[in-house]
Parts: C-alpha cells; sequence; structure tokens
C-alpha cells in the first residue's frame, strides 16, 4: 500500500488547517510544521535518512554476496524483521539484477542529501553517517548515474570493492 507525503512550505496555519479539513479529510496523519520552511526542511531530513538507509542497505547486499549468502535471501529477511522497510522489498530484488529503474533520480538525492548536510551544518548537529553517504553518492554521479535510480549508489560500493 502506498503513502501520499504533503510538503506544504507555503501555508499559513489557517490556511492549512483549512486545506487539509476541505481537500484531506480521509489522510490519516497530518503534521503542522510551523513557519515558512519547515516543510522543506523536513522533507530534507526525511530524504537524508532515505539516502542513508539506501547506502548502508547497498553496504548488505554486497555484503550477503561476498560472503557466500543469497543477497535475494537477505532482502527476504530484511522485510521480516524490525528494519523491514517497504525501500528495501521494492528497491532490493532490482539492485541485485543491477537494474535501476529511475524512480527517484539519483542527481537529486544527492542534492537532498547535500543541502541535509548544510542544513546540520546551519545548527551544529554532526552528522557524519549521512555525509558518508553523500560521498557515495557523488561517486555514483561521477560514473555516469545521475539519471539512474537512487539505488544506483550500490555502484559506487561495487567501483570501491574491485579497486
Amino acid at each position: 500500500m502506498g503513502c501520499l507525503v504533503l510538503y506544504p512550505i507555503f501555508l499559513l496555519e489557517t490556511s492549512y488547517t483549512f486545506l487539509f479539513t476541505w481537500i484531506f479529510n480521509t489522510i490519516q496523519s497530518r503534521f503542522y510544521l510551523g513557519e515558512v520552511g519547515n516543510g522543506a526542511a523536513m522533507k530534507l531530513i526525511v530524504n537524508m535518512i532515505m539516502g542513508s538507509m539506501m547506502a548502508t542497505f547497498s553496504e548488505g547486499l554486497l555484503l550477503s554476496e561476498k560472503g557466500g549468502l543469497d543477497p535475494n535471501v537477505l532482502v527476504e529477511v530484511v522485510s521480516l524483521g524490525a528494519i523491514s522497510a517497504p525501500m528495501y522489498s521494492l528497491k532490493g530484488p532490482s539492485m541485485v539484477k543491477s537494474l535501476y529503474p529511475t524512480a527517484f533520480p539519483l542527481k537529486h538525492q544527492q542534492k537532498d542529501m547535500r543541502l541535509a548536510l548544510g542544513l546540520a551544518e546551519s545548527v551544529s548537529q554532526p552528522t557524519p553517517i549521512a555525509a558518508a553517504a553523500n560521498e557515495l553518492y557523488k561517486v555514483a554521479k561521477s560514473h555516469g548515474l545521475s539519471d539512474s535510480d537512487f539505488s544506483a549508489v550500490i555502484e559506487a560500493l561495487k567501483g570501491k570493492v574491485q579497486s
């Protein structure tokens, strides 16, 4: 089952209340994030988490294969545990086959990582994991994968392993 997430970055509280009462009264969860720009910040933080998760998932897929385990089985095992996330089940099988049908371009993921890192710096919040993941996305971009799905970040790790 899919999920619609909106980041209305321009609404005043009264507009927000009206819009979500009038149009989206069936949405399960709604959050008022306060002043202008907080919606954009939330989107960047969510995408930073997603990018870091994908980079770590990529490491796990490659480690399972190098360790003699079937990465397809890893996808199944992960989908059954506490760290289950739809992203792993949706992207994992294609990643194992080195196929990256674009749903969210890698170049946009890296841009959001960069902007989230800038946000973190502006509030003096260390983000070493996201910074490391961002470097992998930059490597993947340098390999011509900008327009591929962000799951193609796994290719940056394959390159590092082979070096």
